[in-house]
């Protein structure tokens, strides 16, 4: 994955992931950190943040298929 795609993908994440996602996993905040700056517990900025990992690997698989596509569809017209 390469840096644009991955931005752009953090970018479609609803705002509440993406926040948590950015805290935790971009800017090496702990959890007890990242859940008093959000005004959340510690248990829910967990959960958040599996949920938006989950939400990511979605949106990243969902845009390789995507790209799947469209090459088998050039690569058709390109034979026919």
């Amino acid at each position: 994955i390469d840096r644009i795609t991955l931005e752009r993908a953090i970018g479609e994440l609803p705002s509440g992931y993406r926040n948590v996602f950015v805290l935790l996993d971009i800017e090496g905040y702990k959890h007890n950190e990242a859940a008093e700056l959000m005004g959340c517990t510690t248990g829910n900025a967990k959960s958040q943040l599996h949920k938006a990992r989950m939400k990511l690997r979605l949106i990243l698989k969902a845009g390789r298929a995507e790209q799947t596509a469209e090459k088998a569809i050039e690569l058709d017209r390109k034979t026919s």
